[in-house]
């Protein structure tokens, strides 16, 4: 099995490929518009997936708990 980035984004990234996941469908899956992910990816925006939304992706690509990085760790706390 071969390790994941620490980068969320390039987890999630190469995951969906990995599985032959478009980017558009799995942001309909979350319930978000098409362009969500990418633009996650992409542009950084958000700056984090809700806790919701990074399980159900977690969960859906087989990805486990930690697959796609440490939630908490992705926003710096104010």
């Amino acid at each position: 099995m071969a390790l994941v980035p620490a980068d969320p984004r390039q987890a999630l990234r190469q995951l969906a490929d990995e599985r032959g996941e478009s980017l558009s469908a799995l942001s309909r899956m979350i319930d978000r518009s098409p362009g969500y992910l990418a633009r996650f990816i992409n542009e950084g925006r958000p700056a984090a997936l809700t806790c919701d939304n990074h399980q159900q992706l977690c969960t859906y690509l087989g990805a486990g708990e930690f697959g796609l990085g440490i939630r908490d760790i992705w926003v710096p706390r104010t």
